[in-house]
């Protein structure tokens, strides 16, 4: 039984999942934390239905936060939904609810996904494959129209805005973090280029946050900062996943798929001088989100030591990120 500020419990999410089964009687076992403790509250929930056997996992709210931006679980359990319907990707979605009215937090639940991780798929495959595997999913994302995402009545976002957005954060950062990336938004405001054409950008799309099976992609997971965009957006997520190999041994939790950043980009056929601007933005967007992070945790508001680990990798992506939006990929 729930008590007030308990997480909701085996009973609750089986009255929440009536509709995705009606008339059946459904046995959930407790839930437990589920994921690598980075993505929020996760749970994983085994279920048993007359029709269903297996796992569900189910994605809320932080307890009293508003549901809004990546709070609302239940707007990316809409664009993973809208993902299946196309056969792309993604987990079958049985709930995606931004209401509140789940023991007031916005939730999500699916059906896990059985897939590999990363790591294991490089031992199957090679780098270069698992990097092709991940751009092949870029571009079946590129084709998908902005009214079939799920939250194809939002505004689109240029690529200016999206540094502008990132820039939000910046006085939120350590103070040695400040002045370089300000510097840094500065230079990518004033060189932004127009939209290759709206699509629906992931926005945080590495290769930790993808499932493989048989050297494919078979799950896109955690669309907590997507946004309708220029889609080579995720193409600089993707290549900072590399970079960010570079700079080991700090944590790179993004995925360390060793790959030139001119074979990422001609993989995905975009001329590099066009990649360069969009590499140097996301050098940029993850520099700023590692230094407010820190802060987070070190006000104790939101608790993750992994970020004192990570100071190194926060100066070296904007000296990068200069690098890169000043030469080229030349090097890299």
């Amino acid at each position: 039984m729930n008590v007030p500020g308990a997480p909701p419990d085996a009973t609750a999410y089986a009255e929440l999942l009536h509709d995705a089964w009606p008339g059946e009687s459904i046995t959930i076992s407790e839930p437990v934390p589920f994921g690598d403790g980075h993505s929020g509250f996760t749970y994983l929930l085994p279920t048993v239905t007359e029709s269903f056997r297996g796992d569900l996992v189910a994605r809320l709210s932080p307890p009293g936060a508003r549901i809004i931006g990546p709070s609302d679980v239940g707007r990316q359990g809409r664009i993973m939904r809208a993902l299946h319907a196309a056969g792309l990707p993604a987990p079958r979605v049985l709930v995606a609810d931004s209401s509140g009215t789940f023991h007031g937090r916005a939730v999500t639940v699916m059906e896990r996904v059985q897939g590999a991780s990363w790591e294991a798929a490089t031992e199957t495959s090679s780098h270069a494959a698992v990097a092709q595997a991940a751009v092949d999913v870029l571009h079946r994302i590129r084709e998908l129209a902005p009214t079939k995402t799920g939250i194809g009545d939002e505004p689109e976002t240029s690529n200016a805005d999206e540094v502008s957005r990132w820039s939000g954060l910046i006085s939120r950062c350590p103070e040695w973090l400040v002045e370089k990336s300000g510097q840094l938004a500065v230079k990518l405001l004033a060189d932004a280029p127009e939209s290759s054409g709206a699509g629906l950008v992931h926005g945080d799309f590495h290769y930790a946050n993808l499932l493989f099976d048989t050297g494919r992609v078979v799950a896109v997971l955690d669309w907590e900062i997507a946004s309708l965009g220029d889609p080579l957006t995720d193409l600089g997520c993707l290549a900072v996943a590399s970079l960010r190999g570079r700079y080991e041994p700090e944590p790179n939790p993004t995925g360390s798929i060793h790959v030139a950043l001119s074979d990422l980009t001609a993989r995905y056929g975009t001329d590099e001088s066009i990649a360069a601007w969009h590499i140097a933005a996301s050098c940029f967007k993850y520099a700023v989100i590692l230094g407010y992070n820190l802060q987070l945790h070190r006000r104790g508001k939101k608790l993750d030591p992994i970020y004192e680990e990570l100071l190194g990798t926060a100066r070296w992506l904007l000296e990068d990120g200069e690098a890169i939006l000043r030469n080229g990929l030349a090097g890299y």
